[in-house]
């Protein structure tokens, strides 16, 4: 990898921690929420559900961090990849190595893709499609989205066990380099509700975002930290996340000088 592009790569991880705040506030000036709950009983059971799952991934999490143990020789980045590692490494005991997560963000989607495209639609001052039928056709790429997703992340966490197994001198950065590409895939999954809204498939949200993976690793990154609050985590996790996304992708890529996938002809009046 080029150290330019990564460069690239960390400035936009940078701008998306600080891009947090501007979310915060943007969802507060616009009340995103608002209209959250009209996609029927459905929705609304899947947000509780996913909320549940919340308090099992906060167990979880404090099961391993019970579980670092304290070496006499304290090196505080080694205590620090191993605290990662243990989270990271540990989770994997709950649904399938550390699924929870993902299934929370199946789950929660009613929420990504409503703030993702209320965001949008006052970002590009274009109406957009908030149907019940648009939502579920969202659910079913989510789910889509995840496995594959989910399949990637076994093999990469594979091949990182691999490598750092045969050259030793870099065990210490396997459990960081495993918590990263956890965040990282996790933010992809939010930004790739950003792409499907310009009519990207899943195979070209994947290779789009290549070019914005420092936005993907920083939005994952506070998202894992953010799931980690009971209840509050699991419901505002995704609105910021989403928001984030959007307003980080809007600034950063083109895509919004294309037309929105099943936008409407009246337009957002202006807030």
């Amino acid at each position: 990898m080029r150290i330019d592009l990564l460069g690239i790569y960390l400035q936009q991880f940078i701008s998306t921690l600080f891009a947090h705040n501007e979310a915060i506030k943007y969802i507060r000036k616009h009340r995103l929420w608002e209209g959250l709950l009209q996609y029927g009983w459905l929705s609304k059971f899947l947000m509780v559900i996913g909320i549940l799952l919340g308090f099992k991934f906060i167990k979880t999490f404090m099961d391993s961090i019970t579980a670092v143990e304290l070496t006499e020789t304290v090196n505080p980045l080694v205590e620090m990849g191993n605290m990662l590692g243990n989270v990271a490494l540990n989770s994997y005991d709950f649904l399938f190595h550390g699924s929870i997560k993902y299934i929370m963000l199946i789950l929660l989607e009613v929420v990504i893709f409503h703030i993702c495209r209320r965001c949008i639609e006052l970002l590009t001052k274009t109406k957009g499609d908030l149907s019940l039928k648009t939502f579920i056709a969202a659910q079913i790429r989510m789910i889509k989205v995840v496995v594959r997703t989910y399949i990637l992340e076994m093999v990469l966490t594979i091949g990182i066990k691999v490598f750092c197994g045969i050259f030793g001198i870099f065990e210490f950065l396997e459990p960081v380099a495993i918590f990263g590409l956890q965040c990282y895939f996790l933010g992809f999954l939010v930004m790739d509700n950003y792409l499907e809204q310009y009519g990207l498939s899943i195979k070209e949200s994947l290779r789009y975002a290549n070019q914005f993976v420092g936005v993907a690793l920083g939005a994952g990154l506070v998202l894992n930290v953010l799931l980690l609050i009971p209840f509050f985590g699991a419901l505002f996790a995704p609105i910021i996340a989403g928001v984030t996304v959007c307003l980080v992708m809007h600034s950063s890529s083109d895509l919004h000088l294309t037309p929105l996938k099943h936008a409407k002809v009246d337009p957002v009046p202006n807030s």
